[in-house]
């Protein structure tokens, strides 16, 4: 079983755009998008991005990391939210500093799904 963590976007959140980060959520329970690569994944903590520009990213994970170790949890892989793949203007600066710092794995995405609108 792998152990995840998702880095979403902080914008996107906040603004409640993806709710409850259900997209993630499903399709790593159906074994969809990035997922579909693993036996069982487990995600064990979402963080987001720390603001535009990403510059906390880093913060962010090594905060969880650390909650998780005290709970003998370890981070197998991080995955780039679909949000930040899709919208984020800084999503190289993210993926590089991810990719040099998480002492992980980082995969670029996690679901697949479209936006789905509430109103149209």
């Amino acid at each position: 079983m792998a152990n995840i963590v998702i880095v979403s976007c902080e914008e996107i959140r906040n603004k409640n755009l993806c709710p409850g980060d259900a997209k993630c959520f499903i399709s790593a329970q159906r074994k969809e998008g990035k997922f579909k690569a693993y036996d069982e994944a487990n995600i064990v903590g979402i963080v987001d991005c720390g603001g535009c520009d990403g510059s906390r990213v880093i913060c962010e994970l090594v905060i969880l990391k650390m909650q998780l170790g005290a709970l003998n949890v370890k981070v197998d892989k991080v995955h780039i939210g679909t949000c930040i793949m899709k919208f984020c203007p800084y999503k190289d600066k993210i993926i590089s500093a991810l990719k040099e710092k998480a002492g992980v794995e980082v995969v670029e995405g996690t679901h697949e799904y479209g936006i789905t609108y509430l109103f149209k």
